[in-house]
């Protein structure tokens, strides 16, 4: 399927609100298509490019039915990546400074 027919199957196929949220599994099966990676491009496409409040959660995908609900979606997201990023950072910095320990340290 070309990407922009795609793009229109997995709008087509999303729904307004949290309860009627769709895993990637269940849009590939609904969308005949092999894995989720082009259904995810598409979605970061309709999000990004087209401007569609689509949210992703641990329910899977939908469609912001409210402001709030794409809110609380949004301070999920910064919550969780937030620390999920520092705690990177963190580990990250740690690795550097065993691996690299008595040579040119980095500055990160």
């Amino acid at each position: 399927m070309e990407i922009d027919e795609l793009k229109q199957a997995v709008l087509r196929n999303l729904s307004k609100g949290q309860a009627k949220a769709l895993t990637g599994k269940q849009l590939q099966d609904r969308l005949g298509e092999r894995d989720t990676r082009s259904i995810r491009l598409s979605i970061i496409d309709l999000i990004v490019q087209d401007g569609h409040a689509i949210i992703g959660d641990s329910k899977g995908y939908y469609l912001a039915e409210t402001k709030e609900e794409c809110d609380i979606a949004l301070d999920t997201l910064r919550n969780s990546y937030g620390m999920m990023l520092f705690r990177h950072y963190k580990y990250l910095k740690i690795a550097r400074n065993k691996k690299f320990s008595g040579q040119l340290e980095m500055r990160l």
